[in-house]
């Protein structure tokens, strides 16, 4: 009998498996074999497709930026007020902490501590990814002083690295098991922590 057509591989398909397992067991644990074999390919088919093994880590990391970091970014640029766009940030974070399907903690900033990466599509990608979100928070946080919500003699500087560690605080807090309404508490006081204006 004739052998049967060998599967077809769809890359952009398979991407969310490949985020999920790279983002539970990192790149040093991860092998390509366990990511064909997860997926009923063979290792040939995935390289062939993606790139060795860093580039497909790399691609990983910005599939996850997309489906968990972006939808924030959005807020900051959209969002009416820095109180709703800060709010939205921290939700999506909550609804990922939240998605059983998802692993524990933050992808993107298990990679960034590890310092594993400091050169390579990795390292890049990981620094484009943070220069945008770090350029968007920036200019919001500056345009809630100028606009008022936030107070006139804040230190913009001062408030980004008070948001950016309260992120780093909410996956960390995912490492836990959490309920809906203690994340929410969490975030509440996450945010009533800004420098508000009073008027």
């Amino acid at each position: 009998m004739p052998a049967g057509r060998p599967k077809t591989f769809d890359a952009e398909a398979s991407m969310p498996t490949i985020v999920r397992l790279f983002w539970r067991d990192g790149f040093d644990r991860l092998t390509l074999d366990q990511v064909a074999s997860e997926l009923g390919v063979t290792k040939p088919t995935i390289v062939r497709a993606l790139g060795d093994k860093e580039g497909i880590f790399a691609k990983a990391l910005k599939a996850y930026y997309q489906v968990h970091i972006r939808p924030g970014e959005k807020l900051l640029e959209t969002a009416p007020s820095f109180r709703l766009a800060i709010q939205g940030c921290f939700q999506t974070a909550v609804e990922r902490i939240l998605d059983a399907n998802n692993p524990q903690g933050c992808f993107l900033t298990d990679v960034t501590l590890s310092g594993a990466f400091t050169e390579g599509p990795v390292a890049d990608t990981i620094v484009t990814i943070q220069n945008r979100t770090l350029s968007l928070l920036q200019a919001r946080i500056e345009q809630a002083i100028a606009d008022h919500e936030l107070r006139q003699d804040a230190e913009p500087a001062a408030v980004l690295s008070y948001i950016l560690s309260q992120f780093a605080a909410l996956s960390a807090a995912s490492r836990f098991s959490q309920t809906r309404p203690r994340l929410e508490a969490i975030v509440s006081y996450m945010i009533e922590g800004l420098p508000w204006s009073d008027s």
